[in-house]
């Protein structure tokens, strides 16, 4: 498991509305049992307005617009995460400035 990996949600009554989570944690924790992470959730279901900020970036994935809903981060167990399906390592940027958008970190 790698920072900025992309996984389909595992929870499935949530799969829906918030089809993808990005693990946000450290690679030099990783033998922690936990892994922190942000929902990425459907653009279109929850109406948001698409309009990106530094708290809630939007991003592409597999053709469907979809916001990082950085409030909603949460550690799950790391074995909940199953087989990567992609990276948001080439956004690293708007991740960590959503991350201390939400900390205070400006």
């Amino acid at each position: 498991m790698a920072r900025f990996d992309l996984y389909i949600n595992p929870n499935e009554d949530s799969r829906k509305s918030t089809p993808y989570v990005v693990d946000l944690q450290s690679d030099h924790v990783g033998s922690l049992p936990t892994r922190v992470v942000i929902p990425l959730r459907r653009s279109k279901v929850l109406g948001y307005s698409g309009t990106p900020s530094d708290l809630l970036p939007s991003f592409v994935i597999d053709g469907e617009d979809c916001f990082l809903d950085t409030p909603a981060m949460a550690a799950i167990p790391a074995g909940a995460l199953g087989k990567r399906i992609g990276s948001l390592a080439e956004f690293r940027g708007l991740v960590a400035d959503a991350r201390d958008r939400l900390f205070g970190g400006y």
